[in-house]
């Protein structure tokens, strides 16, 4: 339950209680000037026909009595009251049969404020009889209802009202806390150029300020570590031509020597040393061989001169030359714009580094290598790599990524690029590699 809604859902509590204590007193109140007001007709009413009682009674005149009080009832104050003159067997001689008007009011208010029996009727004795006056609340409660109704309704729309300028209130006052919230996981997923406005309010503006700055610290490591990265992996591949080139131009013309004077021995010698000359020059072959895939390996000259299409192109074919119970799908357009060289070996490490570990760990028949060029609405390209594998998989929240996989990130991140695994035990792996061009082109196309 977010905050807004929580103190919303408070809010609205304590204004139920309150009008709900208001609607209360409204009530007792109402009810208490009904009973004052149904005692007092009564009270009146009673000193009334005493009075007349006491009149008749010398001459135990019933009819004149009857006629006094039936005159009287008809008076404003005491039509809402019954009065009865009855016999001394209760019989009925004769009263006011003259009820007042009812008022509509609803059932619950009428038994909430209805007063008690004894405070609606009065026996006044008389020789030979009494009389009985029976007071009718309903009237009396029905004025009592038009006020309580036109204060409900005053009640009621208070608490609207201020239930909605609670509302639009807590939505301004925590609308900075809501963008604070975004801005969060904004640099959760590494957005640090994103900065938000002052709110107004000076406590929340200080964890604002805090934010940005956070902000910025961020973005200015980042920057820093994606150059950092760019350097060092441009520092080793400066290592790994080097190298290439020193075996190529030592080792490799040594290997060649030793192979060039084995065939010559064995072209003079007997047939003994002929034997020995020839494994020689077989030893150096393999050798040789052994070397010039290290060569490729350290720094291939073939992504130098023909390009990123058909440097991954021959490295796949060579993959699945050394495997044959997994083939490896190339899926390359046959050109593509052509990139700086740190982007080209980027990509081509990327693909390597993959193979090696579909290779090692996957168990898989099949890999699939895709490379393309997307376009954005803009104008803007991201080349897209995606490679996938139908293998043994594995849960990338258990298991230790490896050298490998920091690596691709490393080299992504060094291209302002970005990448993904997602892989399932027994459902395979795929990675995925995009790579915006903005920075990473030069004028010329590739074949």
């Amino acid at each position: 339950m977010g905050l807004r809604l929580r103190l919303n859902l408070w809010l609205a509590g304590i204004f139920s209680l309150a009008l709900a204590l208001a609607v209360a007193a409204l009530v007792h109140g109402a009810r208490r000037a009904v009973v004052d007001e149904v005692r007092a007709s009564a009270e009146f009413a009673s000193s009334l026909v005493r009075g007349l009682a006491e009149r008749a009674a010398p001459a135990r005149d019933h009819g004149a009595l009857v006629a006094l009080v039936a005159e009287v009832g008809m008076h404003a104050p005491l039509r809402h009251l019954r009065i009865a003159i009855l016999g001394a067997d209760g019989e009925l001689l004769g009263g006011t049969v003259h009820r007042g008007a009812r008022h509509a009011a609803p059932r619950w208010f009428e038994r909430l404020v209805w007063p008690a029996a004894e405070a609606l009727t009065q026996d006044i004795p008389m020789d030979a009889g009494r009389i009985r006056i029976d007071a009718d609340p309903a009237a009396e409660i029905g004025e009592a209802w038009r006020e309580v109704r036109v204060a409900l309704f005053i009640l009621v729309a208070a608490f609207a009202g201020a239930m909605a300028v609670a509302f639009v209130f807590l939505g301004r006052a925590l609308g900075p806390l809501q963008r604070l919230s975004a801005g969060l996981e904004g640099v959760e997923h590494g957005r640090y150029h994103e900065r938000l406005p002052p709110s107004g309010i000076p406590d929340i503006d200080a964890i604002i300020a805090r934010f940005n700055d956070m902000a910025g610290a961020l973005g200015r490591a980042e920057r820093d570590n994606a150059a950092l990265a760019q350097r060092a992996i441009a520092i080793q591949e400066e290592e790994r031509r080097y190298l290439a080139h020193e075996l190529h131009d030592e080792l490799g013309q040594s290997i060649t020597a030793i192979k060039a004077l084995a065939v010559s021995i064995g072209e003079r010698a007997d047939a003994e040393l002929a034997a020995r000359a020839a494994t020689i020059t077989e030893v150096s072959s393999d050798i040789y061989a052994r070397v010039r895939d290290m060569m490729t390996r350290l720094h291939p000259v073939v992504l130098d001169e023909l390009g990123l299409v058909a440097a991954l192109g021959l490295m796949i074919d060579d993959w699945n030359a050394r495997h044959e119970d997994c083939f490896c799908e190339n899926v390359c357009p046959r050109t593509l714009p052509a990139f700086d060289a740190d982007a080209r070996i980027a990509v081509y490490r990327v693909v390597q580094e993959a193979l090696t570990n579909v290779a090692r760990h996957a168990a898989a028949s099949a890999v699939r290598v895709v490379l393309e060029l997307d376009q954005d609405g803009d104008g803007a390209s991201t080349l897209h790599l995606a490679i996938s594998d139908n293998g043994i998989g594995f849960d990338p929240d258990r298991v230790r990524r490896g050298l490998g996989l920091r690596g691709i990130g490393e080299r992504v991140t060094a291209l302002n690029g970005s990448w993904s695994l997602t892989s399932r035990p027994q459902d395979g792996t795929r990675i995925e590699v995009r790579v915006p061009l903005a920075g990473n082109l030069v004028r010329s196309s590739e074949a």
